[in-house]
């Protein structure tokens, strides 16, 4: 094995003393907002390394990760309100001898050289900030004060500190206690990851099926919605991406709704289970057939066809051309020109997540304005009729220019995909 490991430009060394304690079977990390590189800033320096940020966001996921690469041994430990100092420091213990000192977990992690991190360190007990903190200085070290001779623990070269925290309006969490918080030098604010690159975490956990089907796609988004108004304060509670992993492992046995019920709706009070769940329904595939329905994505207006069935991923204003379900008028649209098109109907917002099938093609030369037929001597496809099949749309035909001359039209077909 090489001696160093390189996160992005950043080298750090990998540890050659075994230990029981290296984490084994962790993926690769799919990093978002570069955490991985500025953990191992951390690392490398031998700095104490602080994430704040939503539960479920891959916080552990990371250090975890990076231990593995440089098997190096490390200790997780919860700091819920009941996780007392002696469980870091070590005790006292009876046996048929007369007592007996026992390490505790911080203690035994400094003397060997493994790293420790501490979850949901917002929440712990001022006896153990107490502790963190004598440690956390540039000479810091540990005294056993419950040991007889008092022992003096110094840091092993390898050990590294690290913490994690959710954000101060999370239940049970107090505000960080400056002090401590001071002696982090490095402290990353962990956001979520956009919604590319959650399907991208999406494939790499569940494989590019999964990533690609509806279910995940429109999960992600619903999960989006939640963080914004939990954000806004609207709400206290977002699907995180192990929520979204979660239901979508469920998918493959239970119907959509009720494998978000399970990982995740089911532990909420009943108003707001009630609440997410009637709001769900309006987002999420209707049935277990639709949720694994997988999108390809259309690079070219020429792949779009008639019958198929397509999505608009993207919150753009204005892509829409009128908007009707009569059928008097949607005959008179498939005799206009572009140009008359463009001109005469009333464009409409575009509501992310549509979907409609395309009934009829706007072709470049056509004599007429639409054709129902496929024929390439028309030249490229232009614009095309759609009917809403799914959303707040539904049983609506519009109109989507999609000519790289107008408007938003390359955005359109960055963001389009056909659902098979």
């Amino acid at each position: 094995m090489s001696n160093t490991i390189k996160v992005g430009k950043i080298e750090i060394e990998v540890n050659q003393n075994p230990s029981a304690y290296i984490p084994s079977g962790s993926k690769d990390f799919i990093d978002h907002d570069d955490i991985l590189k500025n953990i191992a800033i951390g690392i490398r320096d031998n700095l104490p390394v602080i994430l704040i940020g939503q539960s479920g966001g891959g916080k552990t996921s990371a250090i975890r990760y990076l231990a593995e690469q440089t098997q190096n041994g490390l200790h997780r430990i919860n700091l819920n309100g009941g996780t007392t100092a002696d469980e870091l420091v070590g005790r006292q213990l009876l046996n048929e001898k007369g007592t007996i000192w026992t390490d505790g977990i911080l203690t035994d992690a400094m003397r060997k050289g493994e790293w420790v991190v501490l979850d949901e360190i917002n929440a712990a007990l001022p006896e153990v900030l107490f502790v963190l903190q004598s440690i956390m200085d540039d000479d810091g070290y540990l005294v056993l004060n419950e040991k007889d001779d008092r022992e003096i623990v110094k840091k092993h070269p390898n050990f590294r500190l690290f913490a994690t925290a959710n954000p101060p309006q999370y239940a049970g969490t107090k505000e960080m206690n400056e002090a401590l918080l001071s002696r982090f030098p490095i402290c990353i604010n962990a956001e979520f990851p956009t919604p590319t690159k959650e399907l991208e975490i999406i494939k790499h956990h569940l494989g590019a099926a999964v990533s690609q089907s509806e279910m995940a796609v429109k999960l992600v988004g619903f999960a989006n919605e939640t963080r914004k108004s939990k954000e806004a304060g609207n709400a206290d509670y977002a699907i995180n991406t192990r929520d979204i992993l979660n239901t979508l492992r469920l998918s493959n046995d239970t119907e959509p709704m009720e494998a978000f019920a399970l990982s995740f709706a089911n532990k909420l009070d009943s108003i707001d289970n009630r609440a997410l769940m009637a709001t769900a329904r309006l987002h999420l595939p209707t049935t277990k057939k639709k949720a694994m329905a997988t999108r390809k994505e259309i690079k070219q207006t020429n792949e779009i066809t008639i019958g198929k069935n397509y999505i608009l991923n993207s919150d753009m204003q204005g892509v829409y051309i009128g908007m009707s379900n009569d059928k008097k008028i949607i005959g008179e649209w498939k005799q206009l020109g572009l140009g008359d098109i463009i001109g005469n109907i009333s464009k409409e917002n575009a509501v992310k997540n549509d979907e409609f099938k395309v009934t009829a093609t706007f072709y470049e030369n056509a004599t007429t304005g639409a054709s129902e037929t496929e024929e390439s001597a028309l030249g490229d496809k232009i614009a095309s009729m759609v009917e809403f099949t799914e959303g707040g749309n539904k049983g609506q035909t519009s109109i989507i220019i999609h000519h790289p001359a107008v408007g938003e039209s390359a955005k359109i077909i960055n963001n389009l995909y056909e659902i098979s």
